[in-house]
């Protein structure tokens, strides 16, 4: 992943926020090296990761894959009908959205990249470079720390120790992430 960031999609409010969201939903906003993953792996990893015949009731909460074009649409209910297959069921009992962005507003800065707080050292050093939220949530350096500190999978070590080198982060920062991120 490049970046990563949340906000606010799907509806009509301007300027939604947090506490007055109007008709958006919660989402995830991911800017990928299409040389390096497939939209349809995306798509998959998204499918696989709940159960597409069942939606919650509340539109801020909802299942749903925001699409830009046409083609990225295509591509979601082609997979989608995949999905359905893996689940047994028919296309039609597919209760997840596939739906047009619109606009895409960031989320609050506290809301952005939601593990790092709890690795207060590397949050403090990630705000002040990144001062305004935006810049936090657009940050690849910020992106991949909160996925490294956040996912609870194991990383691949050498890929870990490259990506931090020409991350910017101080020595002991590097160090804290290496032991915290390879388990």
């Amino acid at each position: 992943m490049l970046r990563t960031r949340v906000g606010y999609c799907g509806g009509t409010k301007q300027g939604p926020t947090y506490r007055a969201l109007g008709d958006h939903t919660e989402a995830i906003s991911i800017d990928f090296d299409p040389t390096a993953i497939r939209y349809e792996d995306l798509l998959q990893q998204f499918w696989d990761g709940h159960y597409c015949a069942r939606n919650i009731g509340k539109r801020q909460y909802m299942n749903a894959v925001f699409h830009h074009d046409d083609h990225q649409k295509h591509l979601a209910e082609s997979t989608r009908d995949q999905a359905a297959g893996k689940a047994g069921i028919s296309p039609h009992s597919v209760e997840t959205g596939i739906l047009p962005v619109g606009t895409f507003t960031y989320a609050e800065a506290y809301h952005q990249k939601y593990a790092l707080p709890s690795h207060h050292e590397v949050r403090a050093f990630l705000s002040d470079t990144y001062p305004k939220g935006k810049e936090l949530a657009d940050s690849t350096v910020a992106t991949r720390l909160n996925a490294w500190l956040g996912s609870g999978l194991a990383c691949d070590p050498m890929v870990l120790e490259q990506e931090i080198e020409s991350s910017g982060l101080p020595e002991s920062l590097s160090t804290y992430v290496l032991a915290k991120a390879v388990r």
